[in-house]
């Protein structure tokens, strides 16, 4: 376990998401989240957190182990089609994950993911978190939209943000 990542999740924990990241800017993912579902199948979620657990310290372990958990721990991976997708942003390690479940990672690459990282980095960084998730968003519906159309079906997952 790093000394200075463990002292950045310390001071960082108490410190509550909604002062970093405003109603205002969660009410706008939402909105994108619910225009995205209206063109694709896939079912989004995105996770902002403020520090990892302290368990999760203790064990070193990585922004992308947190995103699996979380990935199985909200259910991303119980959609019909398995094409859910999730958001991860660590602010304390200024991380950002990208998992899509086994149908979507079949026809999404590794690369493109990383290149729809690449394209947030920028608002991120300037503490745009709206323009930088809804960019997201925008990029993955164009990349599985040909793959997964919209179809009547219920909305299995909720399209708020969550909070950590």
């Amino acid at each position: 376990m790093s000394l200075i990542r463990s002292l950045k999740h310390w001071f960082m924990a108490p410190v509550p998401v909604n002062f970093t990241v405003p109603r205002a800017t969660l009410d706008a993912i939402e909105r994108q989240i619910e225009v995205c579902e209206t063109q694709t199948s896939v079912e989004f979620r995105v996770f902002i957190e403020r520090s990892l657990p302290a368990s999760s310290l203790r064990e070193n372990r990585s922004d992308m182990d947190r995103a699996k958990e979380l990935f199985g721990l909200y259910g991303v991976w119980d959609t019909e089609e398995n094409n859910g997708c999730l958001i991860y942003l660590n602010l304390s390690d200024r991380a950002v994950e990208i998992l899509l479940d086994r149908a979507a990672a079949r026809v999404v690459s590794r690369e493109d993911l990383d290149h729809v990282i690449a394209a947030m980095a920028p608002s991120l960084t300037q503490k745009n978190f709206e323009e930088g998730i809804c960019r997201a968003l925008t990029m993955l519906t164009d990349l599985l939209k040909g793959h997964f159309p919209n179809k009547p079906v219920s909305d299995p997952l909720p399209n708020k943000p969550v909070l950590l």
